[in-house]
C-alpha cells in the first residue's frame, strides 16, 4: 500500500477538476474516523469521503454504499451548520506532502459570506481533518488534541498551524540527484515508490520520465504479491508481478472497499460484539461453578449408605449419642457416623435419607442447569463466528434476533435505514449456479426453511458454529460440492483450520426443532467432506446484489 504525496497529488488534482463549486448537500460521520460528504457539481452527484483511519486514511471520491447513522452525532450537526449549502472554492496539496487544503464558502447565520477550510492531514495515526474559520481558528476536529497530548493543540478555539514539513527536493522540478534514499530526498515519495524508482534506474529508465509517468497518471495500479496488495499510480514493476488497472477513484475503492468495511463494522456495532462476547464469557464461568457444584454434590450416595447402615444397626444407638461406629458391609471398612444427639437412631437414619432426596433433586436440577448453559454458550459461540463475517446490516438483524428472544431490551428510535427484507448473500458459480449464503441466524433460517427449494443442497460444518450454504441445484458434480463446502468452511468457526469436517445433505431431510432458536436445525441422512478453506475459492465465484 503506498497513499503517499505522489499519489494525494494525482487525487487533489482529480478532485479539483470534479468538485470546484460543487455545492454540499450532505454530511455524515459513518464511523469514528470517516466524514461522507454528498456533493452536487458539474450538473453530477458525488460522494467524498475522508478519512483519518491510523492505517487507512485518505481522501477520495467513492461509489460505494456506506449505511449512515440513524441519528447524527454532535459533531455532524456541527459541521452540517457551518457546511451544508456551502461550495467548494478550491482544493490543494501542500506542497507533495499528505497535507490537502479544501477551501469552502458558506454563509453564516446572519446571511453573511464566510470563508472555512478542511485541513485532512494523512499522518498515520496522527491523521486529523480540522474545520477552519478563514483566520485559521479551529471550529472542531475528527480528533481533539489537547495540550496534554501535544504542544500542537488541536481543539477548538485553538488556531490551526500546519504540522512542520521536512526540507526536501521537489521530484517534479528539481531532477535527479544521486541518493540511495528517495524518501529522505524527495517530497511525496514512499518506501515503496523510492523502490520502484531505484529500480527502474537500475533499469536504464530515465528519472523525469518516470516522473511524467507519475505527474500524468490517471490509473491505479493493485498488484498481488506474496499475499499482500500494493498500489500505486505507476506499475510498481520491481514486485515483478501481474498487476490490474483500474480508474484512480474506482482502484480505491476495489482496494479498501473489505478493508473499511471489516473496521467500519467493528465500530458500528462494537457495543453488540461486546455484548455478545459478555454473554459468552458469563455463561462459560456459569457452566465452571455449575460443574464443580455437581462435582461437590455427587457424594450423595455416602448420604444414604449412612442411612442403610444405621438402621442395620438400631441396637448401637440411642439418644444422647454424636457419633457411633458400624461395619460398613458395601466395602467392608469400619465408618464413623456423626448424629444428632437428640433423637434416636431411627430418626437420624430418616434425616441422612431426606438428605440423600434433596441432594438427589439438586443433582437432577444442577445437570438441567447445565444442559442449559451449554446451550447458551454454543448459541453465543455461534453469534460471535458470524458476528466475524457480517455487514453492518447483518448485524443489525443479529441484535433484532437478541430483542426477539429477550436477551437485549428493543428502544424506540429514529427508523434505521436499511433493507426491509432479509438479505441473503448470493454468488453465482463459473456454471451460473447460484449459492446463498446466510450471514446471521435470522438469515439462516429464512434461508434454509422459507428461501431454499426442497431439493436444493444445503452444507453446514460439523459440529461448530457458521453459515448455511444452499446451493439451487440438483445433481451437483464434485467441483460444486467441493466449493460450496470450501464457502461453508469459510464461513465458519474453522475458517483458519484445515482438514474441516462439512456435512450436505437435502434441503427436505432438515427438521427444525420445537423451540428452537432461529438458524438451528436437525439433520438426518447426510454425508461430510472434509475440506481446506481457502480464500482463493472467490476467484471462482461471483457475488451478486440479489
Amino acid at each position: 500500500m503506498a497513499y503517499d504525496g505522489m499519489m494525494l497529488s494525482r487525487v487533489v488534482e482529480q478532485l479539483q477538476n470534479q468538485l470546484t463549486r460543487g455545492r454540499i448537500n450532505k454530511i455524515y460521520q459513518i464511523s469514528q474516523y470517516e466524514l461522507l460528504f454528498h456533493i452536487r457539481s458539474q450538473r453530477e452527484n458525488y460522494k467524498l469521503l475522508i478519512s483519518i483511519h491510523p492505517v487507512y486514511a485518505r481522501i477520495q471520491l467513492t461509489q460505494l454504499t456506506y449505511p449512515t447513522p440513524a441519528t447524527p452525532n454532535a459533531l455532524t450537526m456541527l459541521l452540517r451548520k457551518h457546511l451544508e449549502g456551502a461550495y467548494i472554492e478550491k482544493i490543494s496539496q501542500v506542497q507533495l506532502d499528505r497535507i490537502v487544503d479544501i477551501e469552502l464558502i458558506g454563509m453564516n447565520e446572519l446571511k453573511d459570506t464566510v470563508k472555512y477550510h478542511i485541513y485532512l492531514e494523512i499522518m498515520g495515526k496522527h491523521s486529523n481533518a480540522i474545520l477552519t474559520h478563514d483566520n485559521n481558528k479551529i471550529i472542531d476536529c475528527l480528533k481533539r488534541v489537547s495540550p496534554s497530548m501535544s504542544t500542537r493543540i488541536l481543539q477548538p478555539g485553538a488556531t490551526y498551524q500546519k504540522p512542520p514539513l521536512i526540507d526536501k527536493y521537489n521530484p517534479y522540478t528539481s531532477g535527479w540527484i544521486e541518493t540511495d534514499n528517495l524518501t529522505k530526498t524527495y517530497q511525496g515519495f514512499s518506501p515503496e515508490l523510492s523502490k520502484e524508482v531505484l529500480y527502474r534506474l537500475h533499469q536504464g529508465e530515465d528519472f523525469q520520465e518516470i516522473m511524467n509517468l507519475c505527474k500524468h497518471s490517471q490509473t491505479l495500479y493493485i498488484h498481488k504479491y506474496q499475499d499482500k496488495e500494493y498500489f500505486h499510480i505507476i506499475p510498481l514493476t520491481h514486485l515483478q508481478c501481474d498487476y490490474t488497472t483500474y480508474p484512480l477513484f474506482e482502484g480505491l475503492d476495489q482496494h479498501y472497499d473489505l478493508i473499511d468495511e471489516k473496521d467500519r463494522i467493528k465500530q458500528q456495532t462494537s457495543d453488540l460484539a461486546k455484548f455478545i462476547q459478555n454473554e459468552y464469557q458469563r455463561n462459560i464461568n456459569k457452566l465452571n461453578k455449575l460443574q464443580q457444584t455437581l462435582f461437590e454434590s455427587q457424594n450423595s450416595d455416602d448420604l444414604r449408605i449412612k442411612g442403610d447402615l444405621l438402621f442395620a444397626n438400631l441396637h448401637l444407638i440411642s439418644k444422647g449419642q454424636k457419633e457411633v461406629i458400624v461395619e460398613n458391609y458395601y466395602d467392608g471398612t469400619m465408618m464413623t457416623i456423626e448424629l444428632d444427639e437428640r433423637y434416636d437412631g431411627k430418626t437420624n437414619a430418616n434425616k441422612y435419607y431426606a438428605k440423600y432426596q434433596k441432594a438427589k433433586k439438586a443433582l437432577s436440577h444442577l445437570q438441567e442447569q447445565i444442559n442449559i448453559t451449554e446451550n447458551e454458550i454454543r448459541y453465543f459461540d455461534t453469534l460471535i463466528t458470524l458476528m466475524d463475517n457480517a455487514s453492518y446490516y447483518d448485524a443489525l438483524e443479529m441484535k433484532e434476533e437478541l430483542e426477539n428472544l429477550g436477551y437485549l431490551k428493543k428502544k424506540k428510535s429514529k427508523q434505521v435505514h436499511r433493507p426491509k427484507k432479509l438479505h441473503v448473500e448470493t454468488y453465482i458459480t463459473k456454471d451460473q449456479i447460484p449459492i446463498y449464503v446466510g450471514k446471521n441466524n435470522l438469515q439462516n433460517d429464512y434461508l434454509t426453511f422459507k428461501m431454499a427449494s426442497k431439493n436444493d443442497m444445503w452444507f453446514h460444518v460439523k459440529d461448530m458454529p457458521g453459515s448455511h450454504v444452499v446451493v439451487h441445484s440438483q445433481n451437483l458434480d464434485e467441483y460444486t460440492i467441493r466449493l460450496a463446502s470450501q464457502m461453508a468452511a469459510y464461513f465458519s468457526k474453522g475458517k483458519h483450520s484445515s482438514s474441516v469436517p462439512v456435512n450436505y445433505t437435502l434441503v427436505k431431510t432438515l427438521k427444525k426443532p420445537q423451540g428452537g432458536k432461529p438458524g438451528q436445525v436437525i439433520l438426518s441422512h447426510y454425508s461430510t467432506i472434509y475440506i481446506d478453506p481457502d480464500e482463493s475459492l472467490f476467484n471462482d465465484i461471483q457475488k451478486t446484489n440479489s
